[in-house]
């Protein structure tokens, strides 16, 4: 008997595997296709928060036209690699002209980030290319947005332009369902 148990249980999980595995999987286009911005504040005082958003203010606004030309993901990272040392010009003159004694430091490489929720659509928790300033001690809170497509920017709306299809955005766009459990609700928890 046991015997016909361990083998039922093993011919679901070869089955549930091999189901898994016909699943197509559109994050994974997400992750190949988009840079993340991430900037690090020093520390969570007002004013390392504020000048946080004042770096990123600037690199916005002195850096929208980096990707003008780029119309692949790989074109894109060549654009912002050429690009970072002045992304990190700009970030430390912002921070010189509000008289921190800190620096920032641009890194561009591969993140971890959890699933975040944007206007009209979220991206899954996962590793994106990353575009990562670090002001100070880095030790704050952070912002970050999608560098590429440029929709912190304002020049794209939409993820389709960075070869991900409208079918393959319905994954992001969709309504979330949340689950509940009953008895958790009923105990309080």
């Amino acid at each position: 008997m046991k015997t016909k148990i361990v083998a039922l249980f093993c011919a679901c999980f070869i089955l549930l595997t091999a189901i898994d595995a016909l699943i197509p999987r559109s994050e994974s286009k997400v992750f190949d296709n988009v840079i993340r911005l991430h900037i690090l504040a020093d520390d969570n005082s007002d004013a390392a928060q504020g000048i946080k958003l004042k770096v990123r203010d600037a690199i916005l606004d002195e850096c929208g036209d980096i990707f003008s030309g780029s119309d692949d993901i790989i074109t894109a990272s060549a654009d912002l690699y050429e690009n970072i040392k002045r992304i990190e010009d700009i970030s430390n003159r912002v921070l010189s002209e509000n008289g921190v004694n800190y620096k920032a430091a641009a890194e561009f490489g591969n993140e971890d980030y959890p699933t975040r929720e944007y206007e009209g659509f979220s991206l899954p928790a996962g590793n994106y290319k990353s575009l990562r300033i670090k002001l100070g001690k880095a030790t704050g809170n952070n912002w970050w947005c999608i560098l590429f497509p440029p929709l912190c920017t304002k020049v794209s709306n939409d993820l389709s332009s960075s070869g991900i299809n409208e079918k393959d955005t319905e994954v992001f766009t969709k309504p979330k369902y949340k689950f509940r459990f009953k008895l958790l609700e009923f105990f309080g928890g």
